[in-house]
């Protein structure tokens, strides 16, 4: 027998993916199910296979996280036709609908467009949805508004055609400022505005990017490409950054096909080499993109700028929050809250990475008035980014890689971090949960996280979590133990009461961590 070398040694996706990424939606509903191939490229149109046999997910694309009011009440209308009435804020401030059946999917998607909302590559290979931070346009420390950047960035790389066969996800960030609240440290591409000084005494405002950062089974803090990218050029700059993953990125082992691997194995010195190399081939001129230190010269920014209640903007405007428990809401309540924006704000909502919804522009004396509204519709208005403001994924409540049910560990912690002790440490420490090593709720960079796992007994195995203190934005924490998920609540009273104790002025936990070190945190929590 003569054996086939001409074959490309690459993984089983891979294969599939060679046969091409077009479905017919509506041949999937006359047939009433996904079929071979199309299980793994449906994920192209932003529809996943879920946890429970015969129903699906679909993640609407939402670059930076705004929606029109209009857009707001399609999403509902969809949440309610196809979805049992409820919808899920993502930690990428996407949309997610459930329960879809497959014969209805076509219909789905016309629905979406109908508002121009799409859920393509809203999953698979491919550029996912663009994040921002959530106060991109008015915030008083931002350098520049990054929104437009992001949904630039978003149009021009989902309508690369070269682009739409990836070794595997791709994810990109843009911060207004170097506090990083977009969290552009743990994307491929995080995209942080400076204002510098020229060489003639100007002040100009553009781009530091890093690369490569990554969460998943091997966690990697991104790495600097570049100290300064004009604010012009820096779509191009991620398309050839793309373009480097595309073409350097192992096809063969989907464990190590993310742009981190590529970053940590052959160097920043090289992805610099290649990113250079695209932009002269697209003729854009590199001569003003910096490798050497770049002092900005922007106003001083506090660690954590989103902890300021109801913040008021450049625009003279207040922003008003409503916290979605668990990320997840109903159909009549994201009705009410359009409704809202339209009588009070700027006929927008603002979805968040913390699974919350924010309406902007409103007039300052009409802040307690909208907080009023927003407390009848179900949702707290005050405790954002501190202890209460918990972030987890879904879970096995409809994931089929999850291994935890991370709802469950967010009920048992919610009469902790509740207890009055800790009123004066609220805002001093985030909580993520996520129940994979996936991490969609980025467990490493917050001062607690917890990130599902099993442990044996005699009998089988139960529930557990890997517990990490410590995490900031740019800098992972540090594991402190394996504990059942019934012993969870205990570890962090235990965690916080030593923070009580420990603690110097304005501290937060993860600086407490610090300073301290974790070794100090573990002594209360042995078992």
């Amino acid at each position: 027998m003569q054996w086939n070398l001409d074959k490309r040694v690459v993984s089983e996706e891979e294969h599939t993916k060679d046969h091409g990424l077009v479905i017919d939606y509506d041949e999937v509903g006359r047939k009433g199910a996904l079929g071979g191939g199309e299980k793994l490229i449906t994920k192209w149109y932003g529809i996943y296979q879920s946890r429970h046999p015969g129903n699906h997910m679909a993640r609407v694309v939402i670059p930076g996280g705004v929606v029109s009011s209009v857009q707001a009440r399609r999403i509902a209308q969809v949440g309610e036709d196809y979805g049992q009435g409820k919808l899920c804020i993502t930690t990428r401030q996407c949309i997610q609908f459930h329960w879809l059946k497959a014969p209805a999917l076509a219909d789905m998607l016309r629905d979406l467009a109908k508002d121009n909302l799409s859920c393509f590559h809203g999953c698979g290979d491919v550029t996912r949805n663009v994040v921002a931070c959530p106060l991109a346009e008015t915030c008083q420390y931002r350098r520049i508004d990054v929104l437009p950047y992001a949904k630039q960035t978003s149009r021009v790389l989902t309508e690369s055609r070269d682009l739409d066969n990836l070794p595997r996800k791709f994810k990109i960030n843009f911060s207004g400022c170097g506090a990083g609240c977009g969290q552009p440290f743990i994307n491929c591409i995080g995209a942080i505005a400076v204002l510098r000084k020229t060489d003639s005494g100007d002040e100009e405002t553009g781009f530091k990017v890093v690369i490569g950062g990554g969460m998943g089974w091997e966690a990697f803090i991104g790495q600097e490409l570049f100290s300064f990218v004009p604010a012009d050029k820096i779509v191009a700059v991620n398309r050839a950054i793309a373009l480097l993953f595309r073409d350097h990125g192992d096809r063969r082992d989907r464990t190590q096909s993310r742009l981190k691997f590529i970053v940590h194995k052959k160097g920043i010195d090289f992805c610099r080499k290649v990113v250079l190399d695209f932009l002269e081939k697209e003729n854009v001129d590199t001569s003003d993109l910096e490798t050497v230190l770049v002092d900005d010269v922007g106003d001083a920014y506090p660690d954590r700028p989103l902890l300021e209640p109801n913040p008021v903007g450049t625009d003279g405007k207040a922003t008003v929050r409503a916290m979605i428990p668990k990320g997840e809401m109903t159909h009549l309540q994201i009705r009410q809250l359009a409704a809202l924006t339209e009588k009070y704000g700027d006929k927008r909502l603002q979805f968040t990475q913390r699974q919350n919804v924010e309406i902007h522009g409103v007039k300052p004396e009409k802040v307690a008035e909208v907080n009023e509204e927003i407390a009848k519709i179900g949702f707290e208005t005050e405790g954002f980014f501190g202890i209460r403001d918990i972030v987890p994924c879904v879970g096995t409540t409809y994931c089929p890689k999850a291994v935890t049910e991370t709802r469950v560990l967010y009920d048992l912690l919610m009469p902790v971090v509740s207890k009055t002790k800790y009123n004066e440490i609220w805002d001093k420490a985030l909580i993520n949960i996520t129940g994979c090593p996936n991490s969609c709720s980025p467990y490493r960079i917050v001062d607690i996280g917890f990130r599902g796992m099993r442990i044996r007994e005699k009998l089988g195995s139960v529930e557990a979590y890997e517990m990490r203190i410590g995490g900031e934005h740019n800098r992972l924490g540090k594991v402190i133990g394996e504990f059942k998920r019934e012993d969870c609540p205990r570890v962090v009273e235990a965690i916080l009461d030593t923070f009580l104790k420990e603690r110097k002025d304005g501290e937060t936990l993860a600086q407490c961590v610090q300073r301290l070190g974790v070794a100090k945190a573990e002594q209360p929590v042995a078992v």
